[in-house]
C-alpha cells in the first residue's frame, strides 16, 4: 500500500499547487478524469459477464454511465439536475439526440444514460482492442456503409437491429464538438438519428444539456466543480413521416434544442486568457 500513499502525497501536493496556477489545477482534475473513466471502464468489463447471464447486456453501458458519474460527482464535484428525465423511460425504444461540447460531457451522460440504451458506432471500433470489446459484450450496434449503399439503407439495417434488440439509441447528431466563444450555439445537424427514427418508427427525444463554459474550458485551461443542467424535451413522433419530411423536422428539432440551450445556461464568467 506504499504506493497509495505516494499517490496520495502528489495529489495533495497538486492541490496546493493548485491554488496558485490555473493550469496545475486543471491538469490535476484531468488526472482525477481519467481515474474515474478507468474504475468504470473496470466496472463495466466486471459486470458485462453477469449482465449477459441474465440478458440485460445492453445494461452495460448504464453500469458504465453510472459509476462514471458518482466517481466523477466525488472527485470532481459536478452535480448534474435533470428535468422531465421521466420521459427517458416513458418513451423506450426511442433514439435520444443531445447537444455535444466537451470531453466532459460524459459527465452528463453518466447520470443521464438510460438502462437498454445502446451507443450507434462505426463498425472500425469494434475491432479495437478494450474498448471493442466492451462495445460488443454491451450489444451497440455498429454500422457500415457499402460503396453502393445509401446512407438511408444503412440506418434501415441499424433500424431492424434496433428494433430485435428492444434498446433505445444516443445520439450526438451535431457530429462533433460544437466550441463556441460568444454564446452557446449548435452546430448543424446530420440527419444519421433522423433517419435510424424514422426507419424504426420510434420518437426522437431531444436531451439539452447547459452550456459547459463555466465547468470546463480547454482553451483557457479552466475546470471547476458544479451543477450541470438538462432538461429532456417532449419526444417527437415518426409514425406518419415520409423520408423527404426528415430535413424539416431535424431542423426544427435543431430550433427547439437550441432554445432551450439558451434558456437553461447561466451567464458566462469572466475567464482571463
Amino acid at each position: 500500500m506504499h504506493w497509495l500513499i505516494w499517490v496520495l502525497l502528489f495529489d495533495g501536493f497538486l492541490a496546493l499547487c493548485s491554488q496558485f496556477s490555473r493550469k496545475i489545477n486543471y491538469a490535476r482534475r484531468l488526472l482525477h478524469y481519467t481515474l474515474c473513466a478507468t474504475v468504470a471502464s473496470t466496472a463495466g468489463i466486471l459486470a458485462s459477464p453477469f449482465l449477459w447471464a441474465v440478458k440485460q447486456q445492453a445494461s452495460g453501458n448504464w453500469v458504465v454511465a453510472r459509476t462514471f458519474y458518482y466517481t466523477t460527482r466525488v472527485l470532481l464535484g459536478i452535480t448534474v439536475e435533470i428535468e422531465d428525465e421521466e420521459l427517458l423511460t416513458k418513451c423506450h425504444p426511442c433514439v435520444m439526440v443531445g447537444n455535444h461540447q466537451t470531453m466532459f460531457d460524459l459527465v452528463m451522460l453518466g447520470r443521464v444514460f438510460p438502462k437498454k440504451t445502446v451507443i450507434l458506432a462505426k463498425k472500425v471500433l469494434s475491432y479495437y482492442p478494450f474498448i471493442g470489446w466492451f462495445m460488443r459484450l454491451s450489444d451497440d450496434i455498429f454500422i457500415s456503409r457499402g460503396s453502393k449503399q445509401s446512407a438511408s439503407d444503412m440506418f434501415k439495417r441499424a433500424s431492424r437491429e434496433l428494433q430485435s434488440k428492444d434498446v433505445s439509441v444516443w445520439f450526438f447528431p451535431e457530429g462533433t464538438r460544437g466550441r463556441f466563444e460568444g454564446e452557446p450555439d449548435l452546430l448543424p445537424f446530420k440527419l444519421g438519428a433522423f433517419l435510424l427514427a424514422y426507419h424504426a418508427k420510434v420518437p426522437i427525444v431531444p436531451v439539452v444539456v447547459m452550456d459547459f463554459y463555466n465547468i470546463y474550458n480547454k482553451r483557457r485551461f479552466w475546470s471547476a466543480p458544479g451543477t450541470l443542467k438538462i432538461k429532456v424535451l417532449k419526444p417527437i413522433p415518426m409514425d406518419g413521416v415520409r423520408e423527404e419530411d426528415l430535413d424539416t423536422i431535424m431542423n426544427q428539432t435543431r430550433d427547439l434544442m437550441l432554445a432551450e440551450l439558451k434558456k437553461i445556461s447561466p451567464p458566462r464568467i469572466a475567464i482571463d486568457a
